[in-house]
């Protein structure tokens, strides 16, 4: 699963570093704080709060989200995930929800390295326009163990976003004739993430991190496109959503019920 999920990404990556930007990028920065509570053995549960603040122009709340999961280890190798989460987009009064599951597979690849491969499926609620479902597709490298040096634990990790229905878009041709009207299925985000993981004690974790989100047409067909130039009006239809974020995660982890170690939190 691991092998397939790598080389879309990396086909991904090449597509958006061989096409330049279609406008300006804004800027965010993302604070999270999270608390992870393990409830057997096998099972813990999060909660998280993540504050979005744009600071492309001026200073300004972008959107607030919050999330509640239950987490399953299975083995060493797999583990899965259920949960919801909350968008409140504060400029237009809307509050999108979602429910997803997941499932992670973990492999070493040397003594030092582990890549970290996951697939995601998403509903969302009426009020989210751009899709009615999705399909996450990720793969994180990273080091088995934390680095002595302030004991930090670096990753790098690219996801890759697949829309399933949501608001049509049109479609024209070259004498600006609709030619259809449907959603846009398909790949058409990605994001990179740089993160460095600290130890601050036993049951704090921060992560600093530096995230590029951006967006794209993966695909030949014409119809299943977004960025699209309505030519009658001279307007983009849901033109790409392309930012930076600079992120900071702060995580504290209780002990469970025999006092054993803490389950390890990387954002």
């Amino acid at each position: 699963m691991s092998s397939s999920y790598l080389k879309i990404s990396l086909l991904a990556i090449a597509i958006f570093l061989a096409n330049p930007l279609q406008a300006q990028e804004k800027t965010r920065v993302w604070n999270t704080f999270s608390l992870g509570m393990p409830l057997t053995d096998k099972l813990d549960a999060r909660v998280a709060y993540l504050h979005s603040t744009d600071i492309t122009n001026e200073i300004k709340n972008n959107f607030n989200w919050y999330q509640i999961r239950l987490g399953y280890r299975i083995n060493s190798t797999w583990s899965t995930r259920v949960g919801t989460a909350w968008l409140n987009i504060p400029s237009s009064n809307r509050t999108t929800n979602r429910i997803f599951v997941n499932a992670i597979y973990r492999k070493k690849l040397n003594r030092r390295l582990v890549l970290r491969s996951g697939v995601q499926f998403e509903t969302h609620s009426k009020e989210e326009r751009r899709f009615d479902h999705r399909i996450i597709l990720s793969n994180r490298l990273g080091l088995r163990k934390r680095l002595e040096f302030l004991g930090v634990a670096p990753s790098l990790t690219y996801s890759l976003f697949y829309n399933i229905g949501g608001g049509n878009i049109r479609y024209f041709n070259d004498e600006g004739e609709e030619i259809a009207r449907k959603p846009a299925n398909g790949f058409h985000r990605g994001r990179i993430l740089a993160n460095f993981n600290f130890k601050i004690s036993d049951p704090i974790r921060l992560s600093l991190y530096y995230m590029n989100q951006h967006e794209f047409n993966l695909g030949v067909s014409a119809t299943n496109r977004i960025n699209v130039l309505n030519p009658n009006t001279g307007r983009i239809q849901r033109p790409f959503n392309n930012y930076h974020v600079i992120g900071m995660s702060l995580s504290y982890q209780l002990k469970g019920k025999h006092n054993e170690n803490f389950l390890p939190i990387n954002f």
